[in-house]
């Protein structure tokens, strides 16, 4: 849906990294509405080979044509996907169709557009999987095969886990039944109940693991570290018993009470590596390939026992008891991957809403819920690296588990956002986290830091008309927002008006979109007067917004909302092309003042595109003026380079605002701006106290002495308007003279002026 072509720039080779099989190859679908996409993304990425295998490409040019080409391919690894259509929102439709209807979690997705106003929200981005999103002026061959590299491997990982979690399912639903428990404890007493059963032995026995396995599940480190309060390799713990054992379970082997017989032959069924029969006494010896040793041990009052066992009846079902106890393991991997946080060790997102807080509120009745986001967290992480950032948070998340009681559930959400479920009533946990406010934390490797923390609440009752976790914890994200927005460190409780403005607000910003996409939104004119002969010499261009059923929306309400959904770029570049459009049809209109944002200086795409208009509409530059603010300059490099090539390619550069943001006469001297607009605060003091005169005459005499020209905004009222001509101004813009003009008005107010 845009006339963007794609760059193609030579990248570097890409080695083989192992055998390529002629018939495999990384699936990968373009789904876009422009055929020159199709084309440019083939031929960049021809004969490319990633970890070894070529890449194949299958092609859809509409969201509908997409939906059956996925259908039919569902090995595909990569989705390039358009998200602007059909419709403005049909690759978002897309992706919901994959993730929800197909089912596929897998494929990775990687959103395209020409459109960069449309990115999606962040929360669009986390329900739907979004694997990236790029604007295509971005994807030059070098960051194609990046992205795509990347994408890959996140596909194999999780393509890896799918299919060990299907197989794993195929081998607990087709064993005997003792491998369908999850919990090592279950399924090992489930292994003593088995052997009973199939060799009628009817005895009780004791069930041993020996050195800890490789990378073992959270369960297993803890009945190991139970046991020992150390990690070992050479402890035999006792992990499942019958009735007759229970005492020991959990325990250090060595620690417990067994005979001589039975403890003998135990050991040297670890040591030989092999099953000890004595009498009745049984040691059955097995391994995993994690190298997990186990025993189990079994009395019987049978002399005669190794007469009646099946010698290969009791192989099998080794091999069977050592399979089923490393998917034991496997399992709790998953289980541990998918509910626990791996930095801190805290619940992750899936296990605080899903297993975790539905049992804590059906047993207590009602919650307090709370997110929790560490503040300027970020600045840890650039500062002192990621690794550091990590046992910040872990630090954290024990001293938040710690201050609470035990009962409570904490979870790590994603990056430094924590979540609270307890049954403390909530000013009880407010005071929990003005504590850790206050408290002074200690690291290993670092010296002593605070935390602040800013903290959004919401009460959830088992009874009450809510009791969904997940609705909870967005409500507490909606508060943790408000909180955050209004001032940092505090804790805001939820309240439906938070929730109904939020979707006000989601509500304004789809209706925004749209009349913006079908320019339905109009300028006004604000003229700037001459006080020396009060002759109108230019304006400056508003936007306006008048809705069919909002009806007239203020800008004070519709720009702050814009710019933070990512519409800034396109508001401004609307006005400017809009703007050109009424110099084009009005040769006799004077300089025209348009504003651009800090955020559209930082678009290289700016000047290209500025050009671009003036050279369709046949506009000299000199016609324009652009308003800048004082917070274009701590936007970073890619803003002031923009600045300071507009100023050489001789625009004219206004600063707007000046004096309510990082006002500095030193960096006056070297701006390249021609006139300075003094903002309308300094004008309410005129006429009101002697200071605010003398001020603003000082300022305009520096200001003129630096050869700067002088506007003054604001000017309402007789007394301010001797005040500014009296400081030494000679130009302005204020409601005295004119309110901003319809077009039709604007150019009469010139007419009249002309015969006057």
């Amino acid at each position: 849906m845009s006339d963007f072509k794609i760059n193609i720039i030579d990248g570097p080779s890409t080695p083989s990294q192992q055998p390529v099989t002629p018939s495999r190859s990384w699936k990968v679908a373009i789904i876009d509405d422009e055929a020159s996409m199709h084309h440019a993304t083939t031929l960049a990425l021809k004969n490319v080979k990633i970890m070894g295998y070529p890449l194949s490409f299958i092609h859809a040019y509409s969201a509908k044509e997409g939906q059956q080409l996925l259908a039919d391919n569902t090995d595909t690894a990569v989705i390039l996907l358009d998200v602007v259509m059909e419709e403005e929102d049909s690759g978002l439709q897309l992706a919901s169709y994959i993730r929800k209807e197909l089912g596929n979690h897998t494929t990775q997705i990687v959103l395209r557009t020409g459109q960069p106003g449309y990115a999606p929200e962040e929360s669009v981005i986390e329900n739907f999987e979004i694997n990236d999103y790029k604007t295509k002026n971005e994807l030059t061959r070098a960051k194609l095969f990046s992205t795509l590299c990347s994408s890959i491997r996140s596909y194999q990982s999780l393509y890896s886990i799918q299919k060990s979690r299907d197989g794993l399912r195929k081998i607990i639903d087709s064993a005997a039944n003792q491998f369908q428990e999850r919990s090592l404890a279950s399924f090992s007493e489930g292994i003593l109940d088995q052997i009973n059963a199939l060799f009628d032995i009817h005895s009780e026995g004791i069930f041993c693991v020996s050195s800890r396995p490789l990378n073992p599940p959270q369960q297993l480190e803890k009945i190991y570290f139970h046991a020992t309060n150390e990690q070992h390799e050479d402890e035999h713990i006792v992990v499942a018993t019958s009735q007759k054992y229970q005492q020991a379970f959990g325990k250090n082997l060595d620690t417990i009470e067994l005979d001589e017989t039975s403890h003998t032959a135990i050991k040297q069924a670890f040591q030989e590596g092999r099953n000890v029969i004595n009498g009745g006494n049984i040691a059955l010896y097995m391994d995993t390939p994690s190298q997990w040793k186990a025993v189990i041990y079994i009395f019987t009052g049978k002399t005669d026992l190794l007469d009646e066992l099946d010698p290969e009846l009791l192989s099998v079902f080794i091999q069977n008891v050592a399979l089923g106890l490393e998917n034991t393991k496997f399992v709790n991997q998953l289980f541990d991957a998918a509910f626990i946080d791996e930095i801190t060790g805290l619940h992750s997102r899936m296990g605080f809403v899903d297993s975790q807080v539905p049992s804590l509120l059906k047993r207590a009745g009602r919650l307090t819920l709370a997110m929790i986001d560490i503040d300027d967290f970020h600045q840890i992480n650039e500062s002192l690296g990621f690794d550091y950032g990590n046992k910040v948070l872990k630090v954290f998340g024990d001293a938040l588990k710690q201050s609470l009681p035990t009962s409570s559930v904490v979870s790590r959400l994603h990056s430094d956002a924590f979540a609270v479920a307890t049954e403390l009533d909530e000013a009880s946990l407010l005071n929990v986290l003005q504590t850790l406010q206050d408290t002074v934390f200690g690291m290993d490797d670092g010296g002593p830091f605070y935390l602040g923390v800013t903290s959004g609440i919401f009460n959830l009752e088992e009874t009450g008309t809510l009791n969904n976790t997940e609705v909870a914890l967005k409500r507490a994200e909606i508060a943790l927002k408000q909180a955050k927005s209004k001032r940092r460190g505090c804790a805001l409780t939820f309240h439906e008006d938070m929730e109904i403005a939020c979707n006000e607000r989601l509500n304004l910003i789809n209706k925004l979109r749209h009349d913006l996409s079908e320019e339905l939104l109009y300028l006004v004119f604000q003229p700037k007067v001459d006080l020396t002969n009060n002759c109108i010499i230019g304006a400056e261009a508003l936007l306006r917004w008048n809705h069919t059923e909002l009806g007239e929306v203020s800008p004070g309400v519709f720009v702050p909302i814009a710019e933070a959904a990512g519409l800034s770029f396109e508001l401004d570049t609307f006005v400017f092309r809009s703007a050109c459009k009424v110099l084009a049809n009005h040769p006799e209109l004077p300089e025209i003042a348009i504003n651009i944002s800090p955020l559209s200086l930082n678009r290289r795409e700016l000047l290209p595109i500025l050009d671009g208009i003036l050279q369709q509409y046949g506009i000299d530059k000199h016609r324009i003026s652009l308003e800048i603010t004082e917070g274009c300059f701590v936007q970073g490099k890619s803003c002031k380079a923009n600045i300071a090539k507009l100023h050489e390619q001789g625009w004219s550069l206004h600063l707007d605002d000046f004096g309510t943001g990082y006002s500095s006469f030193g960096y006056l001297l070297n701006l390249p701006v021609s006139v300075i607009k003094i903002d309308r605060i300094f004008t309410w003091g005129l006429s009101k106290c002697d200071r605010s005169e003398r001020l603003l005459g000082g300022m305009v005499n520096m200001l003129k002495g630096m050869n700067k020209r002088v506007l003054i905004e604001g000017i309402e009222t007789e007394e301010q308007l001797v005040s500014a001509v009296a400081a030494g101004l000679e130009m302005t813009q204020g409601y005295l003279f004119y309110k901003p003009l319809t077009l039709d008005d604007f150019t009469l107010a010139l007419k009249e002026q002309a015969v006057a």
